[in-house]
């Protein structure tokens, strides 16, 4: 059975996974919930804020497939969120916040 990745649509609370999403670059990862900067894609709490990481996106997820397998296969439990997707939902909410 060949198993691969693909996206599946799922509604969810974006504050949730704010709070505990590690961004991917290039180099490095910040934490979502406080913006600490320079972490390492193997951290399992943000050092600053002490949130745990449960979910990860990649701002450039084709340049980091061969990640994925590796992080699915150390940490299964970990959730991958599209990156656009995530992006886009905060700047709704903050245009939302914004013109309230």
């Amino acid at each position: 059975m060949s198993q691969k990745f693909i996206r599946v649509y799922k509604k969810m609370n974006i504050d949730e996974i704010k709070q505990h999403l590690l961004i991917y670059g290039d180099l490095s990862a910040q934490c979502a919930n406080c913006q600490a900067m320079d972490l390492k894609l193997d951290m399992t709490a943000c050092p600053k804020c002490e949130a745990e990481f449960k979910y990860i996106t990649f701002r450039n997820v084709r340049n980091h497939l061969p990640k994925l397998q590796k992080i699915n296969e150390a940490t299964p439990d970990i959730q991958f969120v599209d990156f656009d997707d995530y992006k886009r939902s905060i700047s709704e909410m903050k245009a939302r916040d914004f013109l309230r």
